[in-house]
């Protein structure tokens, strides 16, 4: 919550500070300044808001700066939404391809768990298992390896994983700290959030799966799909994302030697840190 928090905050203050200062010959805040632009509209007309002596090439500047700056913002937003959106499509649909042709009856004991839901089965010799979200029937994928290797128990608990970022749509979450950080990629905030934000959801869903099975066999599972990711970095004809490695151990040993339970004081510091992030330097721009 808190680098949720940040990201919103930094946008924000990205787009607002040259904009604040910009407008500060007419008041202190972005809002005052609107109005008092908007009262010398309505008294005298446009043409004196445009002759207004209070401007100056430098705020002229910051104004513009900001208004390219937000639209900047917006235009990756969307740019990264459509490609993602596109690719993961294609995606969808090679694998549609790929898996159509394996035969159930090569699933053997495991066939009643990976029917849950909507899962595919790719004919690859690597341990995998990732998902693909989608507003109309989402997809999680495992390969024939990964059944080969794993207990209908462990195999379930893997699905678990992979449907908790499905039904919290963590992708999204994800994707808007990624337009982020492709939006302004020489701030460095932007690179560590975007890694912070993909281990948090990870560790949502490794949290979703603990409530439903055992956390042993999470665990193995997890190793055994991590192995898979590495070993088919080069080979695979269709490479689902790879894991940090620094992340993954960090995972791993948060489910071997599981801490305690933040108690509710700390959970509402954290909400309230989180929620004065954003609401501070707002208001201190607009007010």
């Amino acid at each position: 919550m808190l680098w949720q928090a940040i990201g919103i905050s930094g946008g924000l203050a990205l787009v607002s500070a040259p904009l604040t200062w910009g407008l500060q010959p007419f008041a202190d805040g972005i809002l005052p300044a609107l109005a008092e632009l908007w009262q010398v509209y309505q008294t005298q007309g446009l043409n004196a808001v445009l002759t207004d002596p209070r401007w100056h090439t430098f705020g002229l500047a910051a104004i513009t700066l900001s208004l390219l700056l937000f639209a900047h913002l917006a235009l990756v937003l969307l740019h990264t939404t459509y490609r993602t959106f596109r690719q993961r499509k294609k995606h969808r649909q090679f694998v549609e391809l790929l898996s159509a042709s394996l035969q159930d009856e090569n699933l053997n004991d495991t066939r009643s768990v990976i029917q849950v839901g909507h899962t595919r089965v790719l004919p690859v010799e690597h341990p995998l298992a990732y998902c693909l979200p989608a507003m109309n029937q989402p997809m999680t994928v495992v390969s024939q390896g990964l059944l080969e290797e794993l207990t209908p128990r462990q195999l379930a608990a893997v699905l678990a994983h992979e449907s908790a970022h499905l039904k919290q749509r963590h992708d999204l979450l994800r994707l808007a700290f990624e337009a982020w950080h492709k939006a302004a990629p020489w701030f460095p905030a932007t690179g560590v959030a975007v890694n912070e934000v993909t281990e948090l959801t990870e560790i949502m869903a490794d949290d979703y799966a603990l409530t439903k099975h055992d956390r042993q066999d999470l665990t193995t599972a997890l190793a055994h799909t991590a192995q898979g990711h590495n070993d088919s970095s080069t080979s695979s004809s269709v490479p689902p994302p790879t894991p940090d490695t620094t992340s993954f151990s960090r995972r791993i040993n948060r489910l071997t030697k599981p801490e305690k339970s933040w108690g509710s004081g700390r959970v509402s510091l954290v909400i309230i840190l989180a929620v004065l992030l954003v609401t501070v330097p707002a208001v201190v721009s607009l007010v």
